[in-house]
């Protein structure tokens, strides 16, 4: 009997389909980055693979978690099972995400690796307070977490230790002692920005003490050499130029480097907030309704043409959605009117043209909802600061000093005394760019000098348009201060 071709194809299709249910992992079209990391042969030099976010770090330590643990590896030779191993994750409950993508490699529940009974929930991993992920060949994957510290791993040794995302130094040590007796290897899979400052992590890679696998994110490393065939996003997009552009302009540059390209550190250059776009965020549009009203205050340096600016913004309360809850309520900024006087500037001139500015738009002092100003500044021809101003805005409104409100109080914590690896700057600017390019600010006309910075600055700190978007910035305080955690922010340098 003629057996149809097409029904042989559709056979071994369905044959095919069934055994790629079973075991993922064995059907994955590696990238050539991944591919390099994999190829690392067992030794005692740890490996690096440092990448930019969603470049598929995680996927490529659960392949390598699971090849081992088979014991039957398809890029080189392994230890035969059962073997020890161990994954560290940042923290226990990021850990449940890779935890996730090995129980989607191996299957799920359609897996032939893992011993019967095997438990698994999207909301907690694996079954146990300390996660031990048993193979049918008797070996073993123990999840730690970075938090736990070293001590979680003192007395035990393992064949080959994975770590998912920045480790501590001291975990890091740890992790070469519980191998140092099987002869067995180490493997890092990270992005700078998840987690703490690595200089310690790149000093050993510049040394050659770890093999640093670093791929920027290009068009180029998303085309999986097995298929040749591009990487798709799980919404069918193809990671090409196109899309990778598109990317790049929605990520702020003091990110973007570290974010997209996996770099140790961010240069900012040439105009920093590409994503300004005049014709969409210059209007004359304004607020209808009453909303607060915040002053943003920057003193410069005499010798700075542009460098005594105050800039007023309305912060428009919003939800995306009609009916959203009271916790997910966005902000649209305007930024009504701007001030820009020399450095040279007295302090009684300087609080004369913000309060005549503020008459013209028929606001008083005290209708203001804050002040915040910059740290004070001395020189030659004129002392700034915001006690300085305010005695001359209570002098010019008739009040008392004491009773001047609201007060302007400093927009930067701590006095701005801030770490290189901290700066409030760092914040202010990622959060801005984040509200431009996410389309939730406004500037009016009437801020010649703000419109131009916007379109100029490059991030350095002597542009000479640098100071009224300082202004703009520190106005907005109680909404950038809190946007994101001072430790996660990266170092900027130039070149």
């Amino acid at each position: 009997m003629t057996v149809n071709p097409l029904a042989r194809l559709a056979g071994a299709s369905r044959a095919l389909v069934k055994r790629s249910k079973r075991n993922p992992v064995d059907h994955v079209s590696w990238l050539p980055y991944q591919i390099e990391f994999l190829k690392h042969e067992q030794g005692t030099t740890p490996v690096l693979l440092r990448l930019g976010n969603r470049m598929g770090k995680t996927w490529t330590l659960g392949g390598e978690l699971i090849f081992r643990a088979r014991g039957v590896h398809p890029y080189k030779d392994v230890k035969a099972g059962p073997v020890r191993l161990a994954l560290v994750c940042f923290s226990m409950v990021q850990s449940v995400e890779i935890q996730r993508v090995l129980w989607e490699l191996l299957g799920g529940s359609n897996n032939t690796d893992l011993v019967e009974g095997t438990e698994f929930s999207s909301r907690t991993g694996f079954r146990g307070h300390r996660p031990v992920i048993e193979f049918t060949n008797g070996s073993e994957i123990h999840v730690y977490s970075n938090a736990q510290g070293a001590g979680a791993l003192a007395g035990s040794e393992y064949d080959w230790i994975g770590l998912d995302e920045p480790p501590a130094q001291d975990v890091y040590d740890e992790c070469r002692a519980r191998v140092r007796n099987t002869g067995g290897g180490i493997g890092i899979t990270l992005t700078p920005i998840n987690g703490p400052p690595l200089p310690w992590l790149r000093d050993l890679c510049e040394s050659g003490a770890v093999r640093d696998i670093h791929q920027p994110l290009t068009a180029e490393s998303q085309i999986s050499p097995m298929t040749g065939l591009t990487r798709r996003t799980k919404a069918g997009t193809p990671w090409d130029d196109k899309f990778i552009a598109e990317l790049r302009k929605s990520e702020n540059p003091i990110d973007a480097p570290i974010r997209l390209d996996g770099e140790w550190e961010s240069r900012a250059e040439g105009q920093f907030f590409r994503c300004f776009d005049p014709e969409k965020h210059v209007t004359e549009h304004l607020p209808e309704d009453v909303v607060p009203l915040f002053l943003g205050l920057d003193y410069a340096a005499a010798d700075r043409e542009l460098g005594m600016c105050a800039v007023l913004t309305a912060v428009e309360t919003y939800f995306e959605k009609e009916g959203d809850d009271p916790s997910r309520k966005r902000y649209r900024t305007y930024a009504v009117a701007e001030v820009v006087v020399p450095g040279t500037t007295t302090m009684e001139m300087f609080a004369r043209q913000i309060l005549h500015t503020l008459q013209d738009l028929n606001v008083k002092w005290g209708e203001l909802d804050g002040v915040f100003g910059d740290n004070p500044v001395k020189s030659r021809f004129t002392q700034a600061s915001n006690r300085e101003l305010a005695r001359w805005i209570a002098r010019h409104t008739r009040v008392s000093q004491n009773s001047l409100r609201p007060r302007i109080l400093s927009a930067k914590e701590g006095g701005g005394r801030s770490g290189l690896q901290r700066r409030s700057k760092d914040i202010r600017c990622a959060w801005t760019y984040g509200e431009i390019a996410g389309d939730r600010v406004r500037v009016h006309p009437r801020c010649v000098t703000m419109i131009k910075a916007l379109a100029e600055w490059d991030y350095g700190d002597r542009h000479p348009m640098k100071d009224v978007l300082d202004a703009w910035m520190y106005g907005l305080r109680d909404h950038w201060s809190e946007a994101r955690r001072w430790g996660s922010i990266p170092a900027v340098t130039f070149s």
